[in-house]
């Protein structure tokens, strides 16, 4: 329908125009059924101005009634709230594009226009019905039972039809041309492959790679031949490649040659019909990217790399790029871009560079993982298996929540049953991660070389992207102003970062405010102290945490980006200032479980749920500046109570053991609301 709704209450002509099939919108089927001719003669005849509003119902079927929950469904609304004023006409072509369900449900829609005072012009009768009209009422009883009973027939035949042709291909397996089109990449009369498969390939390739959608139309355009396959009315034939056909390949089944029916409500799956384009695993790895709602590129074509991944601490909302040239690219949340909070920037070159530093471990174990061909067709096909599971329980609560009986609630129980197979199967593939101590993961190769991280449209960057999609579920960004005696305003403002893995594993690195110092040399210093906490079922080697942390910082400090860990409108001159990182201390809390705020719960239907955290093991490493043994506190048992509580720790004796013999300052302690999940 045109943009401008209803908006007057003066009588009007208004038009509504349905088409069973998009092909043929594409075609003439809706020109043809109105035109402005028609609307202007009808506007003299009855002194009525033509609403500029046009009601159209585009490949949605009357005997299904599906029109009903759309724009006819919307004018009848109109027409009940008086929105649509008594006097008013509606033009169709005929009245069965009103109806084509059973007597009764058909004359319904009719009446309820009519006995509102709307009347309905036909334009194949040439004819107006009104209210309280016995010839009226008997013309249009007589062609809504005759369109019913067409449009049944015409059903009962394919019907029939579909039943035969699914029966000789179980017999012969052989192509059955009365089975309905087949996709625009095969042959309709041979069922082999067409001259578009290969863009088709080449399309399926550029969305697993991240294209958009419009940038594989452009690609293929330019690059690869296309023949439309279906004759559209009057339209000439393009042979540019179709946009809305594009959108709507990526979850057809028919890629990897499954055709699937219904009949009567029964679905048919029919393996090896088509010839494939593409393989089963592949076609779940798509579906796996399509889940992930990933968004759009930038304007410029800037390539984020963890778009869809990096969320707001404020609000949960996703961060975007704020692309503003040159080098001068940020993350914001893009709620606040709308006005629902202030705005946060986090430089992009800073954040990009340290989730690939903090993550290098956990990345090149799953690019091996990857690499591993059997257990990576297998964990695609598990997460595609775990999506179509919960978008099937998502409809069950609907069904239930519309008709609740103890069918469904078994049928959702079951669900949750599968769920959770599915989720432990996969725990056990992600669970699998590689120990490495420190002097191995410095060791490990370069991920992010300047030339990629400096290069926002270095194609090396959707691979980077793509790969972290595997193993990070999201990445959460905070700041906090802090008390800070060598900052102008006395305060800092400190970033805080936690990288969600999909194995239920957290890192987090939380700023403490920085100080200025004095190199033993005598030039300025800068320290930059932190508290990093990891869990993992599996626990990573870093005793020796210097290394692993003070490369990171030396790493960010070497490119001018530590400021970046310090958000401020004012300028930093940090570039002439020697880092000092100072003693990073390593404390494993085995007994401890790394907690969310608090356990998300629901109810539903009667049944009370409540989401558990797995047992994570911890390690928290804490960089300070003094030497060791210079700054020591025995804090009593109650402090290390309210401490394990700060940091959102699951109490235990040995934590409180394992604090006592470690060195932690009182500087640790009042940061602990800092460092909250």
């Amino acid at each position: 329908m045109s943009s401008n709704r209803l908006s007057t209450n003066t009588p009007k002509i208004y038009s509504y125009s349905r088409v069973s099939t998009l092909e043929q919108k594409k075609g003439s089927g809706v020109a043809m059924q109105i035109n402005e001719e028609v609307l202007k003669s009808l506007s003299k005849e009855y002194n009525l101005p033509v609403a500029e509003e046009t009601y159209q119902d585009l490949g949605k079927s009357a005997y299904k009634g599906e029109h009903l929950k759309n724009e006819l469904g919307l004018f009848l609304s109109s027409v009940k709230n008086q929105t649509v004023v008594e006097g008013s006409i509606l033009v169709v072509y005929s009245l069965d594009r009103l109806s084509r369900l059973e007597i009764g449900h058909a004359k319904q829609t009719y009446y309820d226009l009519t006995n509102n005072g709307v009347s309905v012009y036909a334009i194949a009768d040439n004819h107006l019905y009104r209210a309280h009209n016995a010839a009226d009422d008997i013309i249009s009883t007589i062609t809504f039972e005759r369109a019913h009973n067409e449009s049944k027939s015409k059903s009962r035949r394919v019907i029939d039809a579909s039943k035969e042709a699914y029966k000789r291909w179980k017999e012969t397996d052989q192509f059955q041309r009365s089975l309905g089109r087949t996709p625009f990449w095969i042959d309709q009369r041979t069922n082999e492959l067409n001259v578009n498969a290969a863009g088709v390939k080449k399309a399926v390739e550029m969305k697993l790679a991240g294209y958009g959608d419009l940038k594989i139309k452009q690609y293929l355009d330019t690059s690869f031949d296309y023949k439309p396959t279906r004759v559209n009315g009057r339209l000439k034939p393009s042979d540019s490649w179709d946009y809305g056909a594009i959108s709507r390949l990526w979850s057809k089944r028919s890629l990897f040659g499954e055709k699937t029916f219904k009949i009567e409500g029964i679905a048919y799956v029919m393996e090896n019909y088509y010839p494939p384009v593409i393989d089963e695993n592949t076609f779940h790895e798509l579906q796996t990217r399509r889940n992930k709602k990933q968004g759009r590129e930038t304007g410029s074509g800037k390539i984020s790399l963890l778009k869809s991944l990096a969320r707001c601490g404020i609000c949960g909302g996703a961060m975007v790029y704020m692309d503003k040239g040159g080098d001068r690219v940020n993350y914001v949340c893009n709620l606040a871009l709308k006005g629902e909070h202030e705005r946060q920037l986090y430089n992009a070159n800073m954040l990009d560079l340290l989730t690939v530093e903090i993550c290098k471990d956990a990345y090149l174990a799953e690019s091996d993982s990857a690499n591993n061909t059997a257990i990576g067709n297998e964990k695609l096909k598990l997460e595609a298996e775990l999506l179509e599971q919960k978008d099937s329980r998502n409809n069950l609560r609907d069904y239930y929540k519309a008709t609740p009986t103890k069918t469904f609630l078994d049928l959702i129980a079951d669900s949750e049953a599968k769920i959770m197979a599915l989720e432990a199967k996969l725990d056990v593939i992600n669970s699998n991660s590689v120990v490495l101590n420190a002097d191995e993961l410095a060791s490990l190769p370069e991920i992010f070389s300047d030339e990629v991280r400096t290069d926002y449209l270095h194609p090396e960057r959707y691979t980077i992207r793509n790969n972290l999609y595997r193993f990070i579920s999201s990445i959460t960004l905070n700041r906090r102003f802090e008390p800070c005696s060598d900052a102008k305003t006395n305060f800092a403002n400190c970033v805080d970062i936690t990288w969600h893995f999909k194995n239920g594993q957290k890192r987090r690195l939380a700023m403490l405010p920085y100080e200025y110092t004095n190199t033993e040399v005598g030039g300025e210093g800068l320290y930059l102290p932190f508290v990093y906490m990891y869990g993992s079922k599996s626990l990573i080697k870093v005793e020796d945490g210097d290394q692993l942390l003070s490369d990171i910082l030396m790493k960010l400090h070497k490119l001018d980006l530590t400021k970046c860990l310090y958000p401020s409108k004012g300028q930093y001159r940090w570039s002439q200032r020697t880092l000092e990182c100072g003693k990073t201390y390593w404390v494993p809390l085995d007994e401890g479980v790394f907690l969310e705020p608090e356990a998300l719960q629901f109810e539903f239907g009667g049944i009370h749920t409540e989401k558990s955290t797995p047992l994570n093991y911890i390690s928290l490493m804490y960089s300070h500046l003094k030497a060791e043994g210079e700054y020591t506190h025995d804090y009593p048992l109650s402090k290390f109570s309210d401490l394990a509580r700060g940091f959102n720790f699951a109490e235990s004796y040995d934590f409180y053991d394992t604090l006592r013999d470690n060195i932690f300052d009182q500087e640790l302690f009042l940061a602990r609301d800092l460092l909250m999940s």
